[in-house]
């Protein structure tokens, strides 16, 4: 039973040794200048989406409203 408990204790330190390693230690890190660019065309596309989807909920809206005053 203590050998299975201190079997859990040592994979679970690997584990968290390993993710340090690669999060820390491994990973590159972007530059600020960098940073500041990927954020700035996140941004740009979240903005366009939002346009393309209000346009096609805006269009969608009044062709709906018209076909139901055809029908009316």
């Amino acid at each position: 039973m203590l050998k299975k408990i201190f079997n859990v204790i040592k994979s679970v330190r690997r584990f968290w040794n390993e993710t340090y390693s690669e999060v820390f230690k491994k990973s590159i890190w972007p530059k600020p200048r960098e940073l500041a660019q990927y954020t700035f065309v996140v941004c740009v596309v979240v903005v366009a989406l939002t346009l393309v989807i209000f346009a096609f909920d805006f269009s969608l809206n009044n062709l709906i409203n018209f076909l139901t005053d055809l029908v009316k």
